[in-house]
């Protein structure tokens, strides 16, 4: 990590906020609307995926850091539903509803918006049919290992990594 000493801890006390705010909402059940609570959030899905012990990232047009692909919900939709929309939009592939399985509930600030907004990511796995492929608003694909640098990704991406790293999932 290439940053100045209060950089670290100033990104070391927001991840430390956002893993706290994690811990908290992963009690909390999820309804399929928009969760809300005296916080402004923003429901996002998204799909984690891991192949040969690297993990999918992607970033939008024109945005600097990468992204774990999925979306928000739209009115109505079960989280299969936005899955296999969003990987089909962003991905250009489709998602095997059979194998789409639950990793977990991350919260933290939402990236790039007003303090106070967050993003609350329902993760899951699965498997797909398809060759990954750009499409829609992503301009990159890219597979990343622990050792991606913590500033190319958001605060969420960043605790997701860690995670997957802590469980042996990724190099």
């Amino acid at each position: 990590m290439q940053r100045l000493g209060g950089s670290i801890r100033v990104y070391r006390k927001r991840a430390a906020i956002a893993t706290a705010v994690s811990l908290l909402n992963m009690s909390t059940s999820h309804t399929g609307a928009a969760f809300s609570t005296t916080t402004n959030y923003i429901d996002k899905l998204a799909l984690v995926l891991v192949e040969n012990r690297k993990q999918l990232v992607v970033r939008s047009q024109g945005k600097q850091v990468f992204f774990t692909p999925g979306g928000k919900r739209e009115p109505g939709e079960t989280d299969e539903q936005v899955l296999v929309r969003e990987c089909q939009e962003e991905l250009t592939i489709d998602l095997i509803p059979s194998t789409i399985q639950p990793y977990g509930v991350f919260s933290a600030q939402a990236f790039g918006k007003s303090p106070g907004i967050k993003v609350r990511m329902t993760c899951y796995t699965a498997q797909y049919r398809g060759q990954l492929t750009p499409n829609e608003e992503i301009e990159e694909l890219r597979w990343i290992t622990s050792t991606c640098p913590h500033e190319d990704l958001t605060v969420m991406g960043v605790m997701l990594l860690e995670d997957l790293q802590k469980k042996g999932l990724i190099d």
